[in-house]
C-alpha cells in the first residue's frame, strides 16, 4: 500500500512544485494578474455562451439558427418566434401557471418545516446529543439514493392518495426532496446563536414561540433568504417528478413542456429556444436580484 501512495504523492509536489515556477515566472514579468484576467474571462465566456445562445436563438428564423457554419451574431433578428410560440402552443401557459403554483408553494413548505425542524435539532436536548449531528445527518441520508430509486415507492403513495397529476402532489414532492437541504444550509445559522437570546426574550415576557417567531428567524434572515434561492431554483428546474408524476397539462411544469419540442420526427428549434428562455428568465432575473444576499447567506452560514 506504502508503495502505491508514494508515487501519487510525488507526483503532486511535482505538479506543485511546476505551477509554483510558472507562477514565479508570471510574477517576474508582471504577468500575473494579466494571465488571472484572462483566465476568469474565458471561464465567464464558457459559463455565458449558452446563455447567449439560447436568448439569441429566440430571435433568430429557423434557417438562420441551423445555418452552417453557425452564425455567432445574426443581422436578422425577429421576436416573431414568441407569439409563434403561443399560437402553436397554447397550453404553454399552463405548464407556466403550475411552475410557478409549485414553485412557490414547495419553497414555502419546505422552508417552513426545514427551518423548525432545524431550530429544535439545534436548540434541543435529545438522547445520545441525537439533535447535533446524528438526526440531521439522518435527515440528509435521505437524499444518497438517485432520485430515480425514490420516485417509483412514491408514485405508488401518491396513486393510493389520488395525488397524481396535480400540483399538490408536486408541492410534497419537491418539499420533501429540498427539506434536507434547507435543514443543512441553517443548521449553521442556528448554532451560531448563543443559547442565552432565547433565555433572555422568555424573561422579558414572550413565549418561546414569539421569542422563534420575532427574535430568532430575524437573526438568521441571511440563512433564510439563501435556502429559500437555492429551494427555488431547485424546485423550478426539476424535471424526474414531474414527469413521471404528471401526465397531462394540468400539472405539468416548464421542464416537462421543454422536453416536448423534441419529436421522434423533428426538433423545433426555434420554438424551443423561446421555450428555454422563458423558462430561464424568471431564474436568472430573481438570483441576479438577491445575489448579495445569497452570497452574505452563504459566508455567514459556515459554522467555526
Amino acid at each position: 500500500m506504502a508503495t502505491d501512495t508514494k508515487p501519487k504523492r510525488g507526483v503532486g509536489r511535482a505538479l506543485l512544485a511546476g505551477v509554483e515556477r510558472i507562477h514565479e515566472t508570471l510574477d517576474s514579468y508582471g504577468l500575473v494578474p494579466t494571465v488571472t484576467n484572462g483566465i476568469a474571462l474565458l471561464f465567464v465566456v464558457w459559463t455565458l455562451f449558452p446563455v447567449y445562445w439560447m436568448v439569441s436563438g429566440s430571435l433568430r428564423t429557423r434557417s438562420d439558427l441551423l445555418a452552417t457554419p453557425p452564425k455567432l451574431v445574426s443581422t436578422a433578428l425577429t421576436v416573431g418566434n414568441y407569439p409563434e410560440l403561443f399560437a402553436q402552443r397554447p397550453a404553454f401557459y399552463e405548464f407556466l401557471f403550475n411552475s410557478v403554483v409549485v414553485t412557490v408553494g414547495s419553497t414555502a413548505l419546505a422552508v417552513l418545516l426545514g427551518t423548525a425542524a432545524t431550530y429544535g435539532f439545534v436548540n434541543y436536548e435529545f438522547p445520545y446529543d441525537l439533535g447535533r449531528f446524528h438526526l440531521p445527518f439522518l435527515v440528509l441520508t435521505t437524499r444518497f439514493l438517485p432520485p430515480i430509486v425514490t420516485v417509483i415507492p412514491l408514485y405508488v403513495i401518491f396513486d393510493t392518495a389520488n395525488l397524481l397529476n396535480t400540483r399538490l402532489g408536486l408541492v410534497l414532492a419537491y418539499a420533501a426532496f429540498n427539506i434536507p437541504f434547507v435543514v443543512w444550509m441553517l443548521k449553521g445559522f442556528f448554532a451560531e446563536l448563543p443559547d442565552s437570546i432565547v433565555e433572555a426574550a422568555v424573561l422579558d415576557g414572550h413565549t418561546e414561540l414569539g421569542a422563534f417567531f420575532k427574535i430568532v428567524l430575524p437573526m438568521v434572515r441571511p440563512g433564510l433568504v439563501a435556502a429559500t434561492i437555492f429551494t427555488v431554483i431547485n424546485a423550478w428546474n426539476e424535471l424526474l417528478f414531474a414527469v413521471i408524476l404528471t401526465s397531462n397539462t394540468e400539472a405539468q411544469t416548464l421542464p416537462v413542456a421543454l422536453a416536448t419540442f423534441k419529436t421522434a420526427y423533428a426538433i423545433q428549434w426555434e420554438l424551443l429556444t423561446v421555450a428555454g428562455t422563458i423558462a430561464m428568465a424568471p431564474v436568472l432575473l430573481f438570483a441576479f436580484l438577491v445575489r448579495e444576499k445569497l452570497l452574505r447567506g452563504f459566508t455567514m452560514g459556515a459554522v467555526r
